[in-house]
């Protein structure tokens, strides 16, 4: 019966379809009309899907009743999964308010209704196919226990091998969401907890994006309605942190300008080890592009640990000022003040200090100064040619005749060593300057062995500590673009596990027995009384009394001085008499081997009640006015109530000290720092002895590829932090001469040439080798004469105020038209420019960089034309103008691309650009300030050398460079 109903309508299906094919008649698309069926002619029909129909009814009709309706969907649930679907729940209610229902259906049911506005993507789509499968839920108030019935357990599609990319199967089940909850707030990557999951449970369906979602959602319900602010004060507040903050308004809005915050077991170690301090700032830790300043401790098992921490807006002698303030309102004895301060060469920090802590010496890190005298080396420190000894090692020998100098123990030796080292390097008169000048003339005090172990500074030289607490936090951090919330919850979770190490150290020197101390006299008083540390630093100086003896003189007393410990001589004394180390002897910050409680009494004032102060305010508010009223009641609610604060966090991307910052292309999400100075000018330095020691290759010429220096998608633009910094007055590459036309170019600027290619001798060099420096292709000249033109024809007046008259105006522009012959017979590529259209400077060079937004260098020889510098005339200066700059190279009547090194020496500015660009364009120059001063510092001990002039390159007459 089934059969023959089904013959049927196929029959039917099959009639209606010829007789739609036989009246149907070509309908004519232009030339890609396809399929048309002459009339008459029926075609066979398409391949029409039967219906689908599963029944899945048996599967659930069941007389299982259950207690609670969560059990009953659960079940439901669990049968629909085994055969390979997913469940919904349609309505449900459990009769409190309403009748007791529910209804299941296949997440496939109902019908999808288009939406009115367009779809933000194309690949979206609906799991809508108006399925009919439908299960209803009975509550029987009899017996109170709930059944399911099936309506209807027809499905009309598929039924799938696997439940994976369906939501409903793939939803979190509660245990895992409190997982989700804890890996999240622990910071776990979203890979490793959907691993985790699928370990756990090898049945879960649960996809990436479901983690990612998840995750997101625990954010949202952690922050809730407050703002980043209010979150940040929450969190702090919680968890008892010291914090303060200042704001600065903006356009009538309160925004955050520095905050400053410190753990409350940082402040009890900081308050047990205050003697010496290391500070250092570090960056892209937040999406606000604030420094977090980082002030780092030690305790005596020499566990490094972090003080406290400030976001600051600007690195700057008041920010500073500010974050030192509030870090000396966590001691609680004014005797307890650090003893000493140890920084980088940051002249706003170093300056800071003495405002705050007078009495603390401030040092210098000497790993820092050391990298920047040995930069300084590699610039300055040159040997001339046919000398015996090599470049590399006269610098090794000054560098190690400064470290001599820093290392003197007394005066008098470092009077001698600065002679000697001034002796070595008569030579090089630039280099001592500096060195003395910048760094010993100034700050000797702080470097320098004879002052600096006038200090307890307990072998601390360097800033490296606080370099390596950077580290720490930079592997809590997933990325660099986070909010300031995010960057604290990482510091949260370090200092957790930073005080785990610490009370472990803390654990060991307790109760570990040092085997070399046993059943000696000598440390008898001091086992478990003071670290393991400060036993070693002693035993270590007893080795050495062999030599001193009881003699202070030979003994120096440094152990005692720097370190706080009994020195050689004492030692001696000590051995001599068969006496143990009095614990007095030793220094209060070796005692400490557990984190001490809060002190009582002190300085401080014991009763924090303050009754007085609430008395006056409450008489203030009883005759204040009522403006005055809010005022404190507002300042009171912000005290007893930090998450209703409304401040808003920076705006904008705050701008640091110094120089105007370029922006770095790189990963955006990276949280590792930009190389350092020394590092640039050590990776140049070796890129340029490796060019030298190996075999020159001539450049040759291309016309067809892509100039390397310019950014193609292989080979990218390189960006400020990865390209050398300028040296000054480097050696002359021994490969220079095996570049084509290098000797038409100033001799103290080869080092900075990477390359000249040559382009086609037709008249048209000039523009041939902008085009090959722009698009990568010197055949696409053409175009840059069309835009110049252009330029020209749209901004007349501007042009010919520069120009000077109108008839050089014109000329301009009829340079840039095409010869009359040309229009008519051939196309301009094939043809040889008359001098009339050639590319002339400096007229065209103010267009090409206007037009091309880029920085245009002219560079030869004297005979050849000045070198010159052309800025774009309008626009506003770019993020990273250094690697904006188009060399064309002037040989006689020809211009070639000369490929520079970025950060090279430019030459200095055209006039006519100074007096006749806007204002938005004055900061290109301010980019370059620093890299013209040294071009005209190294053109003036130029020693021109006449060079016989060529003929004009042409392809009649081509180019001949000896």
């Amino acid at each position: 019966m089934d059969s023959t109903r089904t013959k049927a309508q196929n029959s039917v299906t099959e009639g209606e379809i010829n007789e739609v094919v036989e009246v149907r008649r070509p309908v004519v698309l232009g030339l890609f009309a396809t399929g048309i069926v002459p009339a008459g002619q029926p075609r066979s029909p398409p391949n029409v899907p039967q219906p689908i129909e599963i029944d899945t009814s048996s599967h659930f009709a069941t007389d299982r009743e259950e207690n609670d309706r969560d059990e009953l969907i659960k079940w439901a649930r669990s049968v629909s999964q085994s055969l390979r679907f997913a469940i919904i729940v349609r309505r449900s209610d459990s009769g409190e308010k309403r009748k007791a229902q529910l209804v299941l259906e296949c997440e496939r049911s109902g019908k999808y209704v288009p939406a009115k506005k367009k779809l933000k993507s194309d690949t979206s789509g609906t799991r809508k196919c108006e399925c009919p499968f439908r299960l209803r839920g009975y509550y029987n108030k009899a017996t109170k226990l709930w059944r399911l019935t099936v309506v209807n357990g027809m499905h009309n599609h598929e039924l799938d091998k696997g439940l994976e990319g369906h939501l409903v199967a793939g939803r979190l089940k509660p245990q895992e969401k409190d997982f989700m909850d804890e890996m999240t707030r622990n910071a776990v990557a979203p890979k490793n907890i959907l691993s985790t999951l699928k370990e756990r449970d090898p049945e879960n369906k649960t996809s990436a994006k479901q983690v990612y979602n998840a995750r997101h959602r625990y954010r949202v319900k952690m922050r809730a309605s407050m703002t980043e602010m209010q979150h940040l004060c929450k969190k702090l507040d919680d968890n008892k942190y010291y914090y303060k903050y200042r704001t600065v308004v903006e356009n009538g809005v309160e925004h955050l300008q520095d905050i400053f915050f410190a753990h409350p077991r940082s402040i009890t170690l900081f308050n047990s080890f205050h003697t010496v301090l290391m500070m250092d700032s570090t960056y892209k830790t937040s999406k606000y592009k604030m420094p977090l300043f980082e002030i780092v401790g030690f305790t005596s098992t020499e566990k490094t640990f972090n003080v406290a921490f400030a976001w600051l807006s600007n690195e700057k002698e008041d920010n500073f000022i500010w974050a030192l303030q509030q870090l000396r309102c966590l001691l609680r004895r004014e005797t307890n003040l650090p003893k000493v301060i140890l920084t980088d060469r940051d002249l706003a920090l170093m300056n800071a200090i003495p405002a705050v802590f007078p009495e603390a010496a401030a040092l210098v890190c000497r790993f820092h100064v050391k990298k920047n005298v040995r930069t300084k080396a590699v610039e300055l420190v040159k040997v001339r040619d046919g000398e015996k000894v090599k470049a590399a090692d006269m610098r090794e020998r000054v560098c190690l005749a400064f470290e001599d100098v820093l290392d003197s123990s007394t005066e008098a030796e470092y009077t001698e060593n600065v002679m000697a080292f001034r002796k070595l390097c008569e030579r090089w008169p630039k280099f001592v300057r500096y060195v003395e000048e910048t760094i010993l003339d100034t700050d000797k005090e702080k470097l320098v062995s004879a002052w600096v172990d006038k200090h307890m500074h307990m072998g601390n030289h360097t800033t490296n500590r606080a370099e390596s607490a950077h580290g720490v936090l930079k592997s809590y951090l997933t990325d660099g673009l986070g909010d300031l919330v995010k960057g604290w919850e990482s510091i949260h979770r370090m200092l957790g596990n930073q005080f785990t190490q610490v009370q472990t150290e803390f654990g060991q020197n307790m109760s570990v027995y040092g085997h070399t101390y046993r059943k000696k006299t000598l440390y008898s008083t001091l086992m478990f009384k003071i670290s393991r540390r400060a036993m070693r630093y002693i035993h270590t100086e007893s080795k050495i009394v062999e030599f001193t003896g009881m003699d202070s003189m030979k003994c120096g007393c440094l152990m005692r001085t720097n370190y706080g410990l009994p020195c050689a001589c004492l030692i001696a004394k000590k051995l001599h008499h068969n006496r143990p180390i009095r614990l007095d002897e030793v220094y209060k910050h070796w005692k400490i081997i557990c984190f001490q409680d809060e002190e009582v009494g002190g300085d401080v004032e014991d009763d924090y009640a303050c009754t007085a102060e609430w008395q006056a305010i409450q008489e203030r508010l009883r005759t204040a006015d009522v403006s005055m009223k809010n005022e404190i009641r507002d300042q009171l609610r912000k005290i007893a109530y930090p998450t209703t604060t409304d401040v808003e966090p920076p705006n904008t991307n705050v701008k640091s000290k110094g120089a105007k910052k370029k922006k770095v292309v790189r990963g955006t999400r990276s949280t590792s720092r930009d190389k350092s100075r020394w590092e640039h000018v050590e990776e140049y330095f070796t890129e340029t002895q490796a060019s030298q020691s190996s075999k020159p290759s001539p450049s040759i010429p291309s016309h067809s590829r892509p100039s390397s220096s310019q950014p193609t998608a292989s080979n990218p633009m390189p960006t400020v932090s990865e390209a050398p910094l300028t040296v000054s007055n480097p050696l002359p590459l021994t490969s220079s001469s095996q570049i084509f036309g290098i000797n038409h170019m100033p001799k103290f600027m080869h080092p900075f040439i990477e390359d000249i290619i040559n382009v086609d001798g037709d008249g048209y060099c000039g523009y041939r080798a902008v085009a090959l420096a722009q698009r990568g292709n010197e055949d696409d000249f053409e175009l840059i004469r069309c835009n110049m033109s252009r330029e020209l024809r749209l901004n007349k007046d501007m042009y010919v105020a520069i120009f000077g008259c109108e008839e050089r105006y014109q000329y301009i522009c009829d340079a840039l038209l095409p010869p009359p012959r040309t229009r008519q017979r051939t196309s301009i590529r094939n043809s040889v420019a008359p001098m009339d259209k050639w590319f002339t400077l400096p007229d065209m060079g103010h267009i090409v960089a206007t037009i091309l937004d880029r920085v245009v260098v002219q560079l030869s020889i004297l005979q050849n034309g000045p070198c010159e510098t052309f800025f774009p005339l309008r626009s506003i200066p770019s993020p990273n103008p250094s690697s904006r700059v188009i060399c064309l190279g002037a040989l006689p009547d020809h211009y070639v691309l000369v490929k520079l090194k970025v950060g090279c020496p430019i030459p200095k500015s055209n006039k006519s650009w100074k007096q006749y660009c806007a204002k938005q364009s004055l900061g290109w120059e301010d980019s370059f300030i620093a890299a013209q001063h040294r071009f005209e510092e190294m053109m003036s001990t130029e020693n021109v050398v006449p060079i016989q002039i060529v003929g004009a390159g042409s392809r009649e007459t081509p180019l001949v460079i000896d």
